[in-house]
């Protein structure tokens, strides 16, 4: 049945925080671990259903249907049919024609274009999979359209950008941007883009040439903080090896490289939240428009708040390793027979290694929603839509969930 509203109606968008983030972030690190990483389809289930719920039109909440169990046949299915075959086949090839013959050589060559593609076709499945898992007041999303046109056009494009010096990056973005949003449905009605890639190059070209500047300038403060000596034989001292020059060494090394990524991030992040604004005040819905109001440091707060939180997962998977590793050390110095105590101490690294793996998506539920809240909070619809006159859409035939954009880890939420 069509929505309940037989007029055209302005359509107020909200964020609502979704409860119990915090102990979500513990449950799921726990469940991730003990499983050994199985867990993870149904808790990126839980989180999707949680923030879903937090975006709210006309004070209604979106509502989000998928499940972990079609995320893990998904990858099941993506694993034994395509990544599999693909590392037997490569080793297979390494061992009969050797590492280093023209065989293994054209193997990678040809492998590498399979590889793009199925990323860009992965980018549009798992698109579609969660619009076909969403709905409001019971209408809900989907795509109509190709996902090979789309894997293509990223593909081919890609293959362009060295050859631009990336100068293509606006056209591409604005491209693959169309596809998917013209493609997008919800109900029976369909979206249009209108976007040009032209308004973007004004902030390309400062993320571009600063880029450059940035790269010049690290170089540059590196060689000033740097003895050239060191480079030549001995100048690390004997045998390449004098702490001192190499603690300077790394610790230059490492401060250029901050400093230069964070000045890129912010540029990036200026550029970005140009492009985010762009595309949204080109998305239209039976005749009305998105409204964006994301800014540069917007985006530049949300990251260093997200990468905080990381960093607060990395540290509390390594005190909980050290807390774990440390009994069995000193078990191992109290007369236990060493070979016991290395089995022990190999035991205790594997499972300390599952826990760094399981913590490094430990705060994932509160970032997740904090970069949604962000943009959702700067997101507002101009105009009114015919709710009225709006329909189930065609229901979309999927059983699993998005496996490739899970195998080669391009699906943000």
């Amino acid at each position: 049945p069509p929505l309940a509203s037989a007029d055209r109606s302005t359509l107020h968008l909200s964020w609502l925080q979704p409860p119990g983030r915090l102990a979500l972030s513990a449950t799921n690190f726990a469940l991730r671990f003990v499983t050994l990483g199985i867990y993870s389809f149904w808790g990126k289930t839980e989180v999707r259903r949680r923030i879903w719920s937090g975006i709210r039109i006309e004070g209604e909440p979106l509502h989000y249907s998928g499940t972990g169990r079609e995320l893990f046949l998904g990858f099941l299915v993506i694993f034994g049919m395509i990544l599999l075959p693909i590392m037997l086949t490569s080793f297979a090839v390494a061992m009969i024609f050797g590492p280093n013959s023209p065989a293994h050589a054209i193997f990678s060559l040809l492998l590498y274009p399979f590889i793009f593609m199925l990323i860009g076709i992965g980018t549009y499945r798992a698109q579609r999979y969660r619009l076909s898992r969403t709905s409001w007041r019971g209408i809900r999303g989907g795509m109509q359209g190709s996902d090979v046109h789309y894997a293509w056009t990223y593909f081919w494009s890609a293959l362009l950008l060295p050859s631009t010096l990336g100068w293509l990056t606006p056209w591409r973005s604005t491209e693959l941007q169309k596809i998917l949003t013209r493609d997008a449905r919800f109900g029976d009605r369909a979206f249009t883009f209108t976007a040009k890639p032209g308004p973007l190059y004004g902030r390309f070209s400062a993320l571009w040439f600063g880029s450059l500047f940035i790269a010049i300038a690290a170089l540059g403060v590196f060689s000033a903080g740097i003895d050239p000596k060191i480079f030549s034989p001995g100048g690390m001292g004997k045998n390449g090896q004098n702490p001192e020059q190499m603690i300077k060494f790394i610790a230059v090394l490492y401060a250029v490289l901050i400093i230069a990524y964070f000045c890129y991030g912010v540029l990036s992040a200026w550029y970005r939240s140009k492009a985010i604004n762009h595309f949204a005040a080109h998305t239209h819905f039976e005749g009305a428009t998105f409204h964006s109001t994301v800014t540069g440091f917007g985006l530049v707060r949300v990251a260093i708040g997200n990468f905080l939180l990381n960093v607060a997962g990395w540290i509390i998977g390594i005190a909980l390793f050290a807390l774990l590793f440390a009994p069995i050390a000193l078990m191992s110095n109290a007369g236990i027979a060493p070979e016991s105590a290395e089995s022990l101490k190999f035991v205790a690294a594997g499972i300390g290694a599952l826990m760094l793996i399981a913590a490094s998506g430990l705060f994932a539920p509160i970032i997740q929603a904090r970069t949604m809240r962000y943009l959702v909070q700067n997101l507002s619809i101009d105009g009114t839509v015919p709710l009225g006159d709006i329909a189930q859409g065609e229901a979309q035939k999927l059983s699993r969930g998005e496996g490739l954009a899970q195998a080669f880890d391009i699906d943000g939420f």
